[in-house]
C-alpha cells in the first residue's frame, strides 16, 4: 500500500500526486513544523516570565533585609 495524504477527510496517494502538489505537501509539512517548534517557545516564554518574577521577589526581599540590617547596626552605633 502506497502512502497516503489525508486532505478535507479525503485520502490521495502521494504516488499519484503530480511533483508541483508534492512540492506543496513539502512546504505545509515544513509550515506545520515551524508552528510546532514557536509554539514550543512560546511555552518557554510563560516559563521564563514566572521565573523571572520569582527572581524579581527574591531581589526585592534581598534588598529590604539588607536595608533593615543597615538601620540596625546604624542605630547601635550611634
Amino acid at each position: 500500500m502506497s502512502n497516503v495524504i489525508n486532505i478535507d477527510g479525503k485520502e490521495y496517494p502521494i504516488d499519484n500526486l503530480k511533483n508541483d502538489q508534492k512540492v506543496l505537501i513539502d512546504q505545509i509539512t515544513l509550515c506545520q513544523n515551524k508552528i510546532n517548534e514557536l509554539s514550543a517557545l512560546v511555552r518557554q516564554i510563560d516559563i521564563f516570565q514566572i521565573a523571572k518574577k520569582d527572581y524579581v521577589q527574591k531581589l526585592s526581599t534581598s534588598l529590604q533585609n539588607n536595608e533593615t540590617l543597615q538601620n540596625i547596626e546604624d542605630s547601635e552605633a550611634g
